[in-house]
């Protein structure tokens, strides 16, 4: 996943946990280390925030949900690269921005135990008319997926595990919003996160990894996907590109908004950092507009 010209090999989600052990061995040992040495280098108070509103058409969306406004928060990353005053900056900007709803898209940590201390206290200022819901992802089950969940819950979000739940507007309008566990190393379940939705309610899917876009079944109804995890390149080099590409369809998906089949996908580049600071790419803070088809 280093680079432009190599990515991950192609490997469909599971339904049961897979363990990271050999991720703590190598990406986890050497991006603590990482983290570590370049973290003074950077430099968030001089940082943009980007936060394009994207309009997305969904079918048959009731007139009581048009311009439902998700304001999408992923790979915070709270650790020694990414200090609390950042994202405390993120969550009033959130405020600012006056969404119905925040989905934390995942990696709320990045290598270490000590990056869960204080954790609960970042979650607990994002709000929303509707509330906060979260998933977790691959850096959460690097360090303890069951000690993040708790905290993330602690925080006030609620934990979208192979689940949903349904927003209301006036009489009969609903928008499901679900969620699965880690693309890797989570029980991706897609069939207990969609359960129980009758067919003519849109539904939104929140998944840390966008690679699974790509491993939806056919048949399934998944109006939009929301994902994170590329941190649409981490540094932009001039030439060459992305300096990592995490995906195992390559640059496909490393960032906005792309029409797959019946979905619509947006990969946001994410607010913070997980070792080495972002070069020419700045930290994003979308909000998806839902509009008529």
């Amino acid at each position: 996943m280093i680079g432009p010209f190599f990515y991950p090999r192609r490997r469909p989600p599971a339904r049961e946990r897979r363990s990271p052990r050999w991720e703590r061995l190598t990406k986890g040992s050497l991006g603590w280390l990482v983290e570590r040495l370049t973290a003074p280098f950077n430099r968030w108070d001089h940082a943009r925030l980007l936060t394009p509103e994207v309009p997305v058409p969904v079918r048959r969306l009731a007139p009581e949900l048009v311009d439902y406004r998700i304001a999408l928060v992923t790979d915070l990353h709270h650790g020694p690269a990414v200090p609390e005053r950042w994202l405390a900056y993120v969550a009033r900007r959130v405020a600012e921005l006056s969404p119905d709803l925040v989905v934390l898209g995942g990696d709320f940590v990045s290598h270490a135990r000590s990056d869960l201390d204080g954790l609960d206290g970042v979650i607990a200022q994002f709000a929303a008319r509707d509330g906060v819901v979260a998933v977790l992802g691959n850096h959460d089950h690097w360090v303890d997926p069951d000690a993040v969940a708790a905290l993330v819950q602690r925080g006030g979000a609620t934990l979208l595990t192979n689940r949903h739940v349904q927003i209301r507007r006036g009489v009969g309008a609903l928008l499901a919003i679900a969620g699965v566990d880690d693309f890797t190393h989570g029980a991706v379940r897609l069939d207990e996160a969609f359960a129980g939705i009758a067919p003519d309610v849109p539904r939104l899917l929140a998944s840390h990894k966008p690679d699974l876009i790509e491993y939806l079944p056919a048949g399934l109804r998944v109006d939009v996907m929301l994902s994170g995890h590329t941190h649409n390149g981490q540094a932009q080099l001039p030439l060459i590109g992305p300096v990592t590409v995490p995906s195992q369809f390559g640059g496909r998906y490393l960032h906005g908004l792309k029409h797959v089949g019946d979905t619509w996908l947006y990969v946001s580049a994410g607010v913070g950092t997980a070792a080495i600071p972002r070069w020419r790419n700045p930290p994003e803070l979308p909000v998806i507009r839902l509009v008529s088809d």
